[in-house]
């Protein structure tokens, strides 16, 4: 199958009807950098890919996030329980950690064993060679019925090098295999969050 195919699905699986003159959503623009957010728990450390995370405060003196985390995965369960999270702006150059991060669940095992990380001074995992990273603090969870959005001040930064790296970028380097599990796998996430999310009306 030729990488159009995969796009096509791609877009199927992210997409919306609200579109740009060009064809893409306009909603693609609100994707964060692709981001590490990982938390822990009795059985150790763990992380997931994550598109939402964003800004939300103005006051330079209290940085705050919001981190949007599907119910579905194991890291929502260890932040809920925890209380903290750490962040890691992965860096362009970092694709190869997209299929252990974003394709393994934790409650199958360590996912996190052969990949260069350290723990924060809670025990959340930073990841080596990211663009950035962050220790972070949940203040308030929002219910949206499929997700939380996790309202967190920021306690620590830290400086990495390298560029983030953006999903539309990966896409174009992580291979058709990657791409097809990827797809498989978020209908399947898709169909669950339409059962269970809060939504008009």
């Amino acid at each position: 199958m030729g990488s159009g195919n995969f796009s096509w699905r791609l877009r199927r699986v992210y997409g919306s009807a609200v579109t740009r003159n060009g064809g893409g959503s306009i909603l693609s623009e609100f994707w964060a950098p692709l981001c590490a957010v990982g938390s822990h728990g009795p059985g150790g450390a763990n992380a997931q890919v994550c598109l939402s995370v964003f800004g939300a405060s103005i006051v330079p003196e209290r940085p705050r996030l919001l981190v949007v985390l599907w119910k579905g995965n194991y890291t929502h369960e260890l932040v809920l329980a925890a209380g903290t999270m750490a962040i890691t702006v992965l860096a362009e150059g970092q694709e190869g950690l997209l299929a252990p991060l974003g394709l393994r669940s934790g409650r199958a095992g360590p996912k996190l064993e052969g990949l260069a990380w350290r723990p924060t001074a809670e025990g959340d995992p930073v990841f080596a060679g990211g663009a950035g990273w962050l220790r972070a603090r949940v203040i308030e969870g929002f219910d949206l019925g499929d997700a939380t959005a996790f309202l967190v001040g920021v306690v620590e930064t830290g400086e990495g090098t390298g560029r983030p790296l953006r999903w539309q970028a990966a896409q174009r380097v992580v291979g058709e295999a990657f791409l097809a599990t990827w797809a498989e796998k978020s209908a399947r996430d898709r169909a669950e969050a339409t059962r269970r999310m809060r939504w008009l009306g």
